[in-house]
């Protein structure tokens, strides 16, 4: 059967009933009280054929929504339109999330929700090419936002955004720390900075009781509608799908999920609860697919050139007070995710493997690590407790399966450390006297604390810095070129708050 979306563009129509029997107090708040939509639209690309598609419901209402090739959707009668029916309810802050399918590859999709008053929210998307395309991309990736008083600004909010929207990439990494869940948005930021005051708790809060779910999720979606409420936040992402993970401060500072407790407070009850609330808010509120075992790591295939692997490193970690030895090696990924990382690595065709990790390779992390230990691989070089707690021997374990697959073209991707720095390896992990050449791209942060120059480097995997810079506010922006060789080159800058790129940034790698 053909598939409708080929011969029309007004493709189908969606239906999305809610629960009608929800009072209208439980209704989200209007940003000037008549938005219908004040988080706007967002869509997750997830394969060259299906898209997951999210906005914010206005409360206990009908929605009706359009995918079509065309950004007009006056088409007369869809005749025989698909339609499905979801609830929409206020237990999930009334965010909807549609899984769209049976899409053509490569394409330019425009999408609308219409609420029941007629107001209305409209985004759009490109599908991934197919597998044998050799399409180019342009993506930026970015992270950190809102941290440490630096929030929406009253002059100009997170004006980032529209610089990254100048540039009209293909996909947004959104890397972690897309909130800040554990602080706060005073109306006085640092060093003069005036915000728009968030209405919310941080759930580090003495106050904030931990075993109350309710009390915790209002915390959790009141950050997350803070954030998305920024018009140019909500610009970007109608225009531009995103592929979202987590970091820590979608929960809490250097936290694991699979830890019965919290290091810092390791007494204080209720911790499960906080990590379950945090992670239902981060699945409803961004375009990321949830199976039933919440799986959060996931890779998405970009035509010929590219595939983009999303790595979890909070759900599955040992604690990062444990000594890391080679006979008991300490876990940040966990045994299945390694496996299907590296699975999934030696069977790519793709040019280029970009491997989208919350926390960086060679730059060691963590809050009061002398006390708490290393929060990523990296060991450091402190002549203290911290020197023995990275996650080092599980990287040595990959990188040496990436050397001796004879895996090239790898090039890392991280945020986290409110720094920019990229650096490349080239080191023969295996011992056979052939180097693994990789690289790594840090950016950050789009908006928070950024301190004045990067931190002492972890000397294991003898990393070359190729540029390095503190005290701005910045993202990465990655895209592939055709070079005069033929050949497709991946070429990568560090971009300022105005889309400035930073002197000295730019990297251009020519694979092997």
């Amino acid at each position: 059967m053909p598939n409708p979306l080929a011969v029309r563009p007004f493709a189908f129509a969606l239906m999305l009933a809610t629960a009608l029997s929800a009072s209208a107090s439980d209704a989200p708040e209007k940003n000037d009280g008549s938005e219908a939509f004040p988080q706007g639209v967002a869509s997750g690309v997830t394969s060259s054929n299906s898209v997951l598609l999210w906005t914010r419901a206005p409360g206990a209402a009908d929605l009706t929504l359009h995918v079509g090739t065309e950004a007009s959707f006056l088409a007369p009668a869809l005749t025989g339109a698909r339609k499905l029916q979801v609830e929409v309810g206020a237990d999930e802050d009334w965010t909807v999330r549609v899984p769209v399918g049976d899409l053509e590859p490569g394409t330019l999709y425009h999408y609308r929700f219409t609420a029941l008053g007629g107001e209305t929210a409209e985004g759009r998307f490109r599908t991934a090419p197919a597998a044998d395309d050799s399409a180019l991309l342009g993506m930026v990736v970015g992270g950190d936002l809102g941290g440490q008083g630096y929030c929406r600004r009253v002059d100009r909010g997170y004006s980032i955004f529209r610089s990254m929207l100048d540039l009209a990439p293909d996909l947004l990494i959104a890397n972690g720390d897309m909130i800040y869940a554990d602080g706060v948005c005073p109306a006085r930021g640092p060093d003069g900075w005036v915000n728009i005051p968030g209405d919310f708790m941080s759930v580090a809060a003495p106050q904030m009781d931990w075993t109350n779910r309710e009390q915790l999720l209002e915390s959790f979606f009141g950050h997350w509608r803070y954030n998305r409420a920024d018009p140019h936040h909500r610009n970007f992402l109608a225009a531009v799908p995103m592929l979202a993970q987590w970091d820590d401060h979608e929960v809490i500072n250097d936290f694991g999920a699979s830890w019965p407790q919290w290091l810092p407070n390791p007494r204080r009850p209720g911790y499960a609860e906080l990590v379950r609330a945090g992670r239902d808010a981060l699945f409803w509120w961004n375009p990321i697919p949830r199976g039933e075992d919440d799986r959060i790591y996931r890779s998405l295939r970009w035509g010929k050139e590219v595939e983009i692997f999303i790595v979890d490193s909070r759900s599955y970690r040992s604690y990062n007070d444990l000594v890391d030895r080679p006979s008991n090696a300490k876990t940040l990924l966990g045994e299945e995710q390694l496996e299907w990382l590296k699975d999934g690595l030696a069977k790519s065709d793709a040019t280029w493997k970009i491997i989208s990790n919350d926390v960086p390779l060679s730059i060691p992390t963590g809050s009061r690590s002398f006390l708490f230990g290393r929060d990523s691989f990296a060991n450091g070089q402190r002549s203290d407790f911290s020197q023995r707690t990275g996650f080092e021997s599980e990287q040595v374990q990959l990188l040496k399966f990436l050397d001796g697959q004879d895996i090239r073209n790898v090039v890392f991707v991280a945020t986290d450390v409110h720094f920019a720095i990229s650096l490349r390896y080239d080191i023969d992990m295996d011992g056979d006297g052939d180097s693994l050449l990789m690289h790594e791209f840090v950016s950050g942060p789009l908006s928070a604390r950024s301190p004045p120059t990067p931190t002492q480097l972890d000397p294991s995997l003898q990393p070359a810095i190729l540029y390095g810079e503190g005290g701005v506010h910045n993202y990465a922006y990655l895209r592939l070129v055709r070079g005069g060789d033929g050949a497709v080159h991946l070429i990568a800058d560090v971009r300022d708050e105005e889309g400035q790129p930073r002197f000295g940034s730019r990297v251009e790698l020519v694979p092997e």
